[in-house]
């Protein structure tokens, strides 16, 4: 039984209560941006970053636990990996600002493991990274909350969760060897 990601605003609860500074669509792009770079060996430079110097335990393991789950999911080439949003009964503009910043945290992840972001050689992976910039900077002011809009937005998450496959495959298969399951803690 695979299992599925924590619910986001468990995730928002835990970052309020961790006085952290980042979103939490953010935090997971951050931490799939971290698998993919590293073919998922964890540092604890991670929960830091995230958590600051709070050392609360259950904190960490919540962390721990969405990075395990989404690293396994990418491994396994699941199709039931998902980007951590907020629900679909939330405002298309929250849900579109989410997008951006899971799209930014990925990029920073990617980014922060030394995977080039940019000034790449063409590739599917890197239109893809181009679009996922493309889609960071999104001004989800503009968006109207219509049919077309929602249409637009439920495919750009679709096309953001197939890219992260796709980019994790390409990377995956471009290594010499896959990192063992015990390398992917954040502790």
């Amino acid at each position: 039984m695979t299992q599925s990601l924590p619910d986001y605003e468990q995730i928002a609860d835990m970052l309020i209560a961790a006085k952290s500074t980042f979103h939490p669509a953010e935090v997971h792009g951050l931490l799939c941006g971290h698998i993919i770079g590293t073919s998922g060996q964890a540092d604890k430079s991670l929960q830091k970053l995230i958590l600051g110097k709070n050392k609360n335990p259950e904190y960490h393991a919540e962390l721990q636990q969405l990075y395990e789950i989404s690293y396994h999911l990418m491994s396994e080439f699941s199709f039931e990996f998902t980007l951590l949003l907020p629900d679909d009964d939330s405002k298309i503009n929250l849900r579109t600002e989410a997008l951006g910043l899971w799209c930014q945290g990925f990029l920073t992840g990617l980014q922060q493991t030394n995977i080039p972001v940019q000034n790449r050689e063409e590739s599917d992976v890197t239109e893809t990274i181009n679009d996922f910039i493309e889609i960071a900077q999104v001004n989800y002011d503009d968006i109207a909350d219509d049919d077309e809009d929602e249409t637009a937005y439920f495919e750009l998450v679709e096309y953001v969760r197939l890219g992260v496959l796709l980019i994790f495959n390409d990377l995956e298969t471009g290594r010499p060897e896959k990192m063992s399951g015990e390398n992917n803690q954040l502790h």
